[in-house]
């Protein structure tokens, strides 16, 4: 196996570690969460970790049967595609385990940010032109959910932003 191919193996099969781990927490999150908008969102956030993993697990079979890593076009994901309904929020109740849904949130936050830093590190880095073009690809899925995420956070927290736009104007004028 050449080098390349070896480095390029040993990245995909971190990133699969880190997409089982956002999953693994989407879903306890989901299960934790009273809220049924937190809980669907994070249940829809787990399922694009398990498509992210399926599509670096097919890559890491390729390599492993010996063919280059090849050029896969990566759909939209419904988070990317259509913007959320977020509802306003008076009060949230803490889950069966205490787990605050804010605290939920920002660990989701940096899990995305770190995941998303992750594949923007390695596209930086690999000389394969199909690898980087997947590992930005991840990279620009993470991001977008960590966008839906702030918003949700953002509409908890009354901060007056919506994806992060303002949803008034200081002066009085919408």
């Amino acid at each position: 196996m050449t080098e390349p191919s070896s480095s390029i193996m040993k990245i995909l099969k971190t990133a699969i570690e880190i997409e089982d781990n956002g999953l693994m927490t989407f879903l306890d999150f989901a299960r934790k969460t009273r809220d049924e908008t937190g809980k669907n969102m994070f249940i829809r956030l787990a399922m694009d970790e398990h498509e992210h993993r399926r599509i670096l697990e097919a890559q890491l079979a390729k390599i492993l049967e010996g063919h280059p890593l090849q050029n896969i076009e990566i759909p939209k994901s419904e988070i990317e595609q259509v913007a959320p309904k977020i509802r306003e929020k008076q009060q949230r109740t803490r889950g069966e385990s205490g787990l605050k849904e804010i605290d939920a949130l920002n660990t989701a936050l940096d899990l995305e940010r770190q995941a998303a830093k992750f594949f923007r590190d390695k596209a930086a880095i690999i000389d394969n032109s199909d690898a980087k073009a997947l590992f930005i690809r991840l990279a620009e899925w993470e991001e977008a959910h960590f966008d839906i995420i702030q918003a949700e956070l953002d509409s908890i927290q009354g901060t007056g932003f919506w994806f992060g736009i303002p949803e008034f104007q200081m002066d009085g004028k919408y």
